[in-house]
């Protein structure tokens, strides 16, 4: 099937189907390619986690029906535009990486602006808080997965780590470190992507920010920064106490000079 067909006979296909259809996948990848939406190497054919990734993107920029649906007239958009309305990039490159103090990937950034976008944390507040508070938990973008074994984790039934082996499969991945089967089983179902149960590899390259974001979401952290949370009402709701919190004022002090509040 080609995109034409799909506005000549104006079907709607979930944007899972791509996985079925290796021709159809790898017209709507050279337009989202085309876009900047993917990288040059990612057009191939084979539906996944960016290809979703960057439909998701390229659907929040034209404004256009359901995120996880082709229709007529999303193809017709992706055939004819020559190029994105707006920008939904939250933060630029630039901006990342004076606040984390490190160089970001185009990968990372790209989930970076999805996660903003995706758990609205989208004012000058909110963003300070998230941007400050997961530049100290990663130490500065160095880690995106817990750096112990995770062998402790093993057997931690609170976690869902029922099976030999879920500790170190399934320990902290993410700028907020994902933790336990469940967690990531939780995490897989939000973001429909099995894969994360692949463990924390998978989530650390493909999700570093996203899954801190579910996290966010969870705990409803956007609420509190509307309120005027302080640093150390944040950290103490992210942290659990007040570990690192003159790192984190640090990080906190460089976001406001980008996004004064």
């Amino acid at each position: 099937m080609k995109l034409e067909d799909i506005i000549q006979q104006n079907l709607v296909k979930p944007i899972d189907s791509l996985a079925g259809d290796s021709e159809l996948c790898r017209e709507v990848q050279t337009r989202l390619q085309v876009f900047g939406l993917l990288p040059a190497n990612g057009v191939d054919g084979i539906y996944g986690p960016q290809t979703k990734q960057a439909f998701e993107q390229f659907k929040q920029k034209i404004k256009e029906g359901e995120l996880d649906t082709l229709g007529a007239s999303s193809a017709k958009f992706l055939l004819e535009l020559k190029e994105l309305p707006g920008d939904n990039n939250l933060i630029s490159k630039a901006q990342a990486e004076f606040i984390y103090g490190n160089v970001i990937s185009d990968g990372q950034l790209a989930d970076l602006n999805s996660c903003l976008n995706r758990f609205e944390i989208n004012t000058h507040p909110r963003m300070c808080h998230f941007l400050s508070q997961t530049a100290h938990e990663s130490g500065g973008l160095k880690w995106m997965k817990e750096l112990g074994s995770g062998e402790e984790y093993n057997g931690r039934k609170d976690l869902g780590n029922i099976y030999p082996g879920d500790g170190p499969k399934y320990k902290g991945a993410g700028v907020i470190q994902l933790t336990g089967r469940s967690n990531y089983q939780a995490f897989a179902n939000y973001i429909h992507d099995p894969k994360v149960m692949d463990g924390v590899d998978y989530v650390s390259t493909t999700y570093p920010f996203t899954s801190g974001g579910f996290w966010w979401h969870n705990n409803n952290m956007n609420a509190l920064c509307d309120h005027g949370a302080t640093v150390e009402e944040i950290t103490r709701r992210v942290n659990g106490g007040l570990n690192g919190l003159a790192d984190r004022q640090a990080y906190y002090e460089k976001a406001i000079k980008v996004f004064p509040v």
